[in-house]
Formats: C-alpha cells, sequence, structure tokens
C-alpha cells in the first residue's frame, strides 16, 4: 500500500472504469450513541468513551470549590482566615462562592478522581464547610474554546479504607514522582489527605459550537479510555504534517459528489480513536459576481475496517483509508463498495464564515475550530 505521493504513474484509471456514487450513512441520533453494540460494528467512541478518554488522559484540573464570607470586626468582608485561630470564625453561616485551585489527580479502578491534598491548603478548608466540589478538565495540547472539555461534579471525601488507601498511594506515586515523598513519609496524615470525588454528574462539551451534553456517571464508570489516547496527538500531528495531499485525495474519492466543490482549500485530521478518523475540509462556494469568496467547513468521520489498539495498527488502518482512496479516485472499484458506504459519516454540516453562522450536524469528538 502506497500514499498519494508513491502513487506509480503506471496505475491510471482505465477509459471504461466508471466512477462509484457513495453516500453518507445518516447521522444517528443521540441515544444511539449511548447504546453499546459490538466492537467489529462500531463506527465511534460513546459518550462515556469519550469524557473517560478525556479526563484520563488530562491529569491536571481545577478544582471547584465554596469559599464561605466571613466578616472581620471592622466589618471588612474577606475570604479566608488570616491565620488556623480564625477557622471557627470563618466556617460560620454566609454567603459562599467558586474557588477554583489546580490540583493534579488519577482515576481509580472505579474511574474516581483521586488528588493529594495539603490540609492547610485553601481549598482542603473549604472542603471541611462544604464537600460539593467540581473538577475541569481540558487537554493541556488542546487549549481554550477549540478544545473539549469535561466537569465532573460531585462529594469530595477522604479515602479512608486501609487498602484502598494502600493501593491509591502507590498508584499516585507511579503517577507523579514528584509528589511521591510525601506519601512515603510517616508523618504523612498530619499533613496531607487522599480524596476522591464521588462524581454524581458530568458536563461535557466536546469543542467550540458544536455540542455540549450532560453524561450520567454511569456511562463514565463503565467506559474505558481509548487505547490509543496517550498517542492521539502525535498521530494527528504526524498525519497533519505529512498528508495532505492524501486528504485531498480522500476528499474527492468519498465526498465530493456530496459536498460539490472544486477544490479543497484546507483538510486535516482533528480526532484519531482505535474506531476511525475525523476528517474537516474547507472548501470554497460559489458567489454571485463581484461577491467575496465564501467558504465552509464540514467534518466527517471515516471508520476503520478493522478497530487499531496501538500506533503501529492506526498507521496501517490510515494507510488502507488512503489506499482505497487513492482506487476509487483511479476507478478501480472494489467488490465491498457497499460496506465502504457504511463507514462514512458526518459529523458536522457547513459552517459560512462569511455570515458567522452554522449548521451543528451532531457530535464532534475534534475540538478544532
Amino acid at each position: 500500500l502506497r500514499p498519494a505521493s508513491l502513487r506509480p504513474p503506471s496505475l491510471s484509471r482505465p477509459p471504461s472504469a466508471p466512477r462509484t456514487p457513495l453516500r453518507l450513512t445518516p447521522r444517528p441520533a443521540l441515544s444511539t450513541l449511548k447504546a453499546v453494540v459490538s466492537e467489529d460494528k462500531r463506527l465511534e467512541l460513546t459518550l462515556g468513551e469519550l469524557v473517560k478518554t478525556l479526563v484520563s488522559t488530562c491529569k491536571i484540573g481545577t478544582l471547584a470549590t465554596t469559599l464561605p464570607l466571613r466578616e472581620d470586626d471592622d466589618g471588612v468582608h474577606r475570604f479566608g482566615p488570616q491565620s488556623p485561630g480564625t477557622i471557627e470564625k470563618w466556617d460560620k453561616d454566609g454567603k459562599e462562592y467558586p474557588f477554583g485551585t489546580l490540583v493534579s489527580y488519577l482515576l481509580d479502578s472505579e474511574g474516581m478522581p483521586v488528588m493529594l491534598l495539603a490540609n492547610n491548603a485553601a481549598h482542603t478548608r473549604n472542603i471541611g464547610s462544604n464537600n460539593k466540589v467540581a473538577l475541569y478538565a481540558q487537554n493541556p495540547e488542546s487549549t481554550g474554546q477549540k478544545g473539549a472539555r469535561a466537569t465532573l461534579v460531585g462529594d469530595i471525601v477522604k479515602i479512608e479504607d486501609d487498602k484502598e488507601l494502600a493501593q491509591c498511594k502507590e498508584a499516585y506515586a507511579d503517577m507523579f514522582p514528584d509528589q511521591a515523598m510525601p506519601l512515603q513519609d510517616d508523618r504523612f496524615e498530619k499533613f496531607f489527605t487522599l480524596y476522591k470525588i464521588e462524581v454524581k454528574d458530568i458536563y461535557y462539551v466536546s469543542g467550540f459550537g458544536v455540542m455540549s451534553t450532560w453524561v450520567t456517571p454511569k456511562e463514565f464508570l463503565k467506559a474505558q479510555a481509548d487505547p490509543l489516547a496517550e498517542i492521539a496527538g502525535d498521530l494527528i500531528t504526524e498525519w497533519n504534517a505529512k498528508h495532505s495531499k492524501d486528504y485531498s485525495s480522500v476528499a474527492n474519492a468519498f465526498f465530493q459528489e456530496e459536498l460539490g466543490f472544486d477544490i479543497i482549500e484546507e483538510a486535516r485530521v482533528t480526532f484519531v480513536d482505535r474506531f476511525g478518523v475525523n476528517f474537516r475540509f474547507k472548501y470554497g462556494i460559489e458567489t454571485s459576481d463581484g461577491q467575496p469568496q465564501k467558504y465552509n467547513f464540514r467534518e466527517y468521520r471515516i471508520g476503520f475496517r478493522v478497530p487499531a489498539f496501538n500506533k503501529e495498527e492506526a498507521q496501517s488502518a490510515m494507510f488502507k483509508v488512503f489506499q482505497e482512496a487513492w482506487e476509487k479516485n483511479e476507478g478501480y472499484a472494489g467488490t465491498d463498495d457497499d460496506h465502504s458506504t457504511h463507514r462514512l459519516l458526518l459529523k458536522r454540516d457547513d459552517i459560512d464564515l462569511n455570515d458567522g453562522k452554522y449548521q451543528p450536524g451532531g457530535l464532534s469528538q475534534g475540538g478544532e475550530t
């Protein structure tokens, strides 16, 4: 198999070979994505898997606690005590305000976020008054509104079971070696505490102007992170740097009739998981004489023929997509063309950048603008 840049010039299209028009599979309803279906027929991750993949790869998030308001003797309202001796006064009834702090975390075997907090930290004192918290997670490699993010809402509690505590200490030290020393100190409980968040609900946003939805804890906890999660960013960077010509070939082969474009201005991959890859295409649209050029974006998913569970398998699966596109463009009709149409999925409909309007076409996992 060879990508577009290595296509042999001798393999030209036979004059008599007609193009086979392709139709896109309609976008399934949101409830369909939540159903558990067999691995060999799936095109994409479930909502639970999307969130679990995101949260498990972040490892750093913003912990939102509530900060009680106290009043000094002189009538000045302040947030928090100036010394341990004023904590009791600080904890009295009053208005509470959100208070965000940076924390490191990992997911335990059940999928609950676990974090190590200093006993004298502001967020730990806040938890003593109100243990209702939220954890905001967003991959640092996909920042801003373009990136997918999740907010986990729940109750934060101390890990007190000896067996669970030992397991979490070991896992935390492995994940964060720079924080291992306090975990191994005999005075650990005097200065630090391991907490976990018992998740009550989850709010997921897949990117800028795309999709937001609530995800149930049951969906999240039972899901497994995608096996390509740790390498997906590197794969996307590599492919986008090397395969622009192959992306255009994919657009021509699978989506030219659907989009009706003359030329693809820009093509890029926005997301990859074990089931397939998301392409986003920028293309020009017809305008009246004298009108400025207009552009639209559409995002499509192409499912892999076989799920990919490591880098080598993902590279092979992507290469197969390029090969199929080249074969279709050159007029070599395959025996399984009908099967190919069921691996195409519209992710996001037209976005007219000139009038600022867009038509959401469903879930997007890319989180790119």
